[in-house]
């Protein structure tokens, strides 16, 4: 599979959900941030939860030591907030899903973890925070980040290309799943 076209196909989708989340604003309040850790632990709950229960048997062992949830009820109680999962694993599909389609929801998160190092360092001097001291989620797998990030790039190419649109629509699906977690209504239900 053409890596370069997933991340082209996903672009608007990738730019529209980083909107939902303020947490690069210079002027960053811990208030801010506790209340966009919330809406990104219900998406990372729903999808840790999720992904043990749907991955197809030979992308299990692909998901040993990628559950990420518990990272950010970490970072929540640092904050003394207590992480509420609300119901956004209804959100996901019911059913088994092909491995395209569990690849294409996979991407969204297992991205995350790059970005995430950003974030890390820009909460840590915006907020004065002491590095993995209420940012755990955003050192992603510490100094195994970017190895992670090439084991799973490795299984994703290996997908046959005609299986390339179930992994963008199942990407796009994500995104907007996440995305929705952090919307100020989802919040209010969660």
């Amino acid at each position: 599979m053409d890596l370069s076209y997933l991340k082209q196909a996903t672009r608007a989708e990738h730019e529209g959900t980083e909107e939902t989340v303020p947490l690069m604003a210079a002027d960053l309040t811990p208030e801010q941030y506790v209340e966009a850790l919330q809406g990104m632990y219900r998406a990372v709950a729903a999808w840790d939860t999720w992904s043990l229960q749907h991955a197809p048997g030979r992308l299990q062992p692909l998901l040993q030591g990628r559950q990420r949830s518990g990272l950010l009820a970490a970072d929540l109680r640092h904050f003394r907030a207590e992480p509420q999962a609300g119901d956004a694993l209804s959100s996901l599909p019911a059913a088994d899903v092909s491995e395209a389609e569990f690849l294409g929801r996979m991407y969204v998160m297992e991205g995350s973890t790059l970005g995430g190092q950003y974030i890390a360092r820009h909460v840590e001097q915006v907020l004065g925070l002491t590095p993995g001291e209420g940012n755990a989620y955003f050192r992603g797998y510490g100094e195994q980040t970017s190895a992670k990030w090439k084991a799973f790039q490795a299984v994703l190419a290996e997908l046959p290309e005609e299986h390339t649109e179930q992994v963008v629509r199942a990407a796009k699906q994500m995104f907007a799943f996440f995305g929705s977690c952090m919307s100020p209504k989802q919040q209010a239900n969660g």
